[in-house]
C-alpha cells in the first residue's frame, strides 16, 4: 500500500482540485462551534508567528485528475468558505498593491479559468445532493436560486460568521493588521496531505486513524466500513441506504448526534452479557472479533446497513411519538408521558424486537414499560439501574414479533422483577407528593389515568387527555390568614397538602370557585364538595359525601366498597384516599394485564 504524507499550507492549495464525493457526509460544522472554535485556535496563534497544525485529509487520485477527498471534508470546505468571506471582504475596499496581490492569491485558490472548456474549475467540489451547488455559486459569485437544505444552511451561516469575524478585525486592528492576519492563514496554517494510491487503502487509512476515538463518531467510521467492503459497484447502494439513516434520524431531530441510535441500535441488538456499551466503544467493539462475527458486516455489509436503516427509522418514529402524541403509537406517547418526554431507555427494549415487528407487538410491549417506568420513578430508582436491566432483557426478547412470545418474556424478567420490589412500592406511594411527579403533565397524566380505570369500573366513558385540567389541593394551598387549624404549624400542615391523596383533577373554572373556599374556620370543606359534585372528573365529583347514582349502580359499589366518602377531611382522610389511589394505581398500571401484587 504506496502512501504518501506532506504538509501543506492553504496557499499550496493551489496545486489540487478537490472533489467530495457523494457518499460522503455532508456538511455539518455549526457556526457558534465547531466554526468558532476553527477561527478563534488559529487566531491564538497570529502573534506567535509559528505554523499551526489543524489537521490532516486524505485523498486519492480519481480518473478526472482530481482529487478525492476521503476525510477531511468539514475541514476543507470552512477553509473554503473562509476563503470566500475574506475575498468577498477584501473586494468591497480600497487596497493598495501589495494587498491586492493577496486578493488575487485568494481568488487563485478559489477556482481557476480553464481556457479548452471556457469555464471555471473550483477548487473544491461537493457532489452530495444535500449541497445543491451552493458552495460552486459562492466560489464563483455567482447568484444561487435553489431550494436550501440544512447543509446549505450550515455554509451559509458558516460564511457569515467568518466575514463577520475578519470584518470586526478590520474595525478594531485596521486593514493593516487584518492584512497581515489573513497572510498568516494562508502561509503558516498547515494541514498533512495523505494521498494513497486506491481508495481501498484511502479507507483503511481513514479507519486507522480514527478507530482510536479521536475527531470521528462512530457513525462516519461505521459508513467507511461499509464502503470499506463493498465493491465499488455496489456505492450507490450503500449511499442511499445510508442517505435513508440520515433522513430517518433528522425526522426526529438528531442526525447530528446519531451515537444514541447506534449504542441502543447495537445493545438490542447484539451486545451479548451484562457490560453496558458505551458511546466511545461502540466502533470498538464493532471491530473485534466478536463485533465481526456477530453483525457479519465484512461479508453482509448491504444487509447490515439495510438493517441499520430499518431501525432507524422505527428509532425515529418512536422518538417522535414519546415527544409528541401519536396516534400510531399511543402508548409510545403514553411512555413520555409517565417517564418524561426527553426519555429514551425504552427504546432499547423496543428496538431489540424482529425488524419486521408490527405496530401492535410494539405496543404491546410499550403499554408494558409505561407500567414499569410508573413504579420505578415512584421508588425513585436511577435511570442506570433500569439500563442494567433493559439491557439484559432486550437479548430475551431479540427478534421476538409475536405478542405471546413478549408476554412470556415480560412473565420472566420485568414481571418478577416488580414483585420482588412491591413492598418498596407500596411505601413510596403512601407516602409521596405529588410534586414528586413533576413535570406537572407527568403529574395529570399519572392522576387522569387512574381516574380513566375508576371510569372503566364504573363503566363510564374514558378522556382522552387531561391536559387542559388543573390540579386541585383539597386542603388549601393557602389558607385564610395563614390559619392552619388543627395543625401544629405550618410545616405540619404542608405535608399534608401535598400528599398525592390531598390533590385531584378539576376545571379551571371551578377551581376558580374553590380558591374562596380556604377558611379553614368555617365549614370549608362542604363548601368545596358544593363545587367537586359539577366537575367531569369523577373521582372528584365523588368527594362530594352525597354523590351517588341510582340503586347498586357501579359507582355506588366503589364508593361502599373502597370506603371513598368524606364527610371531613383531615390527614387521617389523606392517608385513607392515598390507599385508595394505590389499590387504582395497582389496577391502572399491570403487567401483562396482572397486578404486580397477585
Amino acid at each position: 500500500m504506496e502512501v504518501k504524507a506532506e504538509v501543506l499550507s492553504i496557499a499550496k492549495l493551489s496545486d489540487y482540485f478537490f472533489v467530495v464525493p457523494d457518499y460522503q457526509r455532508e456538511y455539518v460544522w455549526k457556526e457558534d462551534d465547531e466554526v468558532e472554535q476553527f477561527l478563534q485556535d488559529i487566531d491564538n496563534e497570529v502573534e506567535s508567528g509559528q505554523s499551526y497544525f489543524i489537521g490532516s485529509i486524505i485523498i486519492v487520485k480519481n480518473n478526472n485528475g482530481k482529487y478525492d477527498v476521503i476525510d477531511g471534508q468539514q475541514r476543507l470546505t470552512t477553509i473554503v468558505l473562509s476563503l470566500c468571506a475574506i475575498r468577498d471582504l477584501l473586494s468591497q475596499i480600497e487596497l493598495n498593491e501589495s494587498q491586492d496581490k493577496i486578493l488575487s492569491k485568494i481568488k487563485s485558490l478559489l477556482y481557476e479559468y480553464d481556457l479548452e472548456t471556457g469555464k471555471d474549475n473550483v477548487r473544491l467540489e461537493l457532489q452530495y445532493p444535500e449541497s445543491k451547488d451552493f458552495l460552486d455559486s459562492l466560489i464563483t459569485n455567482t447568484n444561487f436560486n435553489e431550494e436550501t437544505t440544512p447543509s446549505i444552511i450550515r455554509m451559509q451561516e458558516a460564511y457569515k460568521t467568518i466575514r463577520t469575524f475578519y470584518s470586526d478585525k478590520i474595525s478594531t486592528l485596521g486593514i493593516d493588521k487584518t492584512i497581515e492576519d489573513i497572510r498568516y492563514f494562508l502561509t503558516k496554517v498547515e494541514l498533512v496531505k495523505i494521498l494513497s494510491e486506491n481508495l481501498s487503502s484511502a479507507l483503511k487509512i481513514f479507519e486507522t486513524i480514527n478507530q482510536r476515538g479521536a475527531g470521528l463518531n462512530a457513525m462516519d467510521l461505521i459508513k467507511n466500513l461499509l464502503f470499506s467492503n463493498v465493491i465499488e459497484s455496489k456505492f450507490d447502494r450503500i449511499k442511499d441506504i445510508w442517505k435513508k439513516i440520515g433522513e430517518n434520524l433528522h425526522k426526529c431531530g438528531e442526525e447530528n448526534m446519531p451515537m444514541r441510535f447506534l449504542r441502543y441500535f447495537f445493545i438490542a441488538r447484539y451486545i451479548v452479557g451484562t457490560e453496558i456499551l458505551r458511546e466511545d466503544s461502540i466502533y470498538k467493539w464493532l471491530i473485534s472479533p466478536e463485533g465481526k462475527k456477530a453483525t457479519s458486516y465484512e461479508t453482509k455489509p448491504i444487509e447490515f446497513a439495510k438493517e441499520l436503516a430499518t431501525l432507524s427509522e422505527r428509532y425515529s418514529n418512536l422518538v417522535c411519538a414519546t415527544e409528541e402524541y401519536s396516534s400510531n403509537y399511543p402508548n409510545i406517547s403514553h411512555i413520555g408521558l409517565v417517564n418524561k418526554v426527553k426519555s429514551r431507555q425504552h427504546l432499547i427494549l423496543l428496538l431489540a424486537l424482529h425488524q419486521n415487528a408490527g405496530q401492535n407487538a410494539l405496543e404491546y410491549l410499550a403499554k408494558q414499560i409505561e407500567s414499569f417506568f410508573f413504579y420505578t420513578v415512584t421508588m425513585h430508582i436511577q435511570a442506570k439501574s433500569n439500563e442494567g436491566q433493559f439491557v439484559r432483557w432486550a437479548q430475551k426478547l431479540r427478534n421476538k414479533y409475536e405478542i405471546q412470545d413478549i408476554a412470556d418474556i415480560l412473565d420472566e424478567t420485568m414481571l418478577p422483577y416488580l414483585k420482588d420490589k412491591l413492598v418498596d412500592f407500596k411505601t413510596a406511594f403512601l407516602n409521596i407528593n405529588h410534586y414528586q411527579y413533576n413535570p406537572l403533565y407527568r403529574q395529570k397524566y399519572i392522576l387522569g389515568k387512574m381516574e380513566n380505570t375508576l371510569a372503566a369500573k364504573c363503566n363510564l366513558p374514558l378522556k382522552d387527555s387531561f391536559y387542559d385540567y388543573q390540579i386541585e389541593h383539597i386542603l388549601p394551598q393557602s389558607p385564610k390568614d395563614g390559619n392552619y387549624i388543627n395543625y401544629e404549624d405550618a410545616t405540619a400542615y404542608y405535608t399534608q397538602v401535598y400528599r398525592l391523596g390531598n390533590v385531584t383533577l378539576i376545571e379551571g373554572t371551578i377551581n376558580q370557585a374553590l380558591n374562596k373556599c380556604n377558611d379553614l374556620s368555617d365549614n370549608w370543606f362542604e363548601k368545596k364538595q358544593a363545587e367537586y359534585c359539577k366537575s367531569s372528573i369523577l373521582i372528584t365529583q365523588m368527594l362530594d359525601d352525597d354523590f351517588y347514582i341510582g340503586v347498586n349502580t357501579a359507582i355506588n359499589r366503589f364508593k361502599v366498597n373502597t370506603g371513598y366518602s368524606f364527610s371531613e377531611w383531615n390527614s387521617e382522610t389523606i392517608s385513607k384516599r392515598q390507599s385508595i389511589l394505590l389499590e387504582l394505581a395497582l389496577d391502572s398500571w399491570k403487567i401483562n394485564n396482572k397486578r404486580i401484587d397477585q
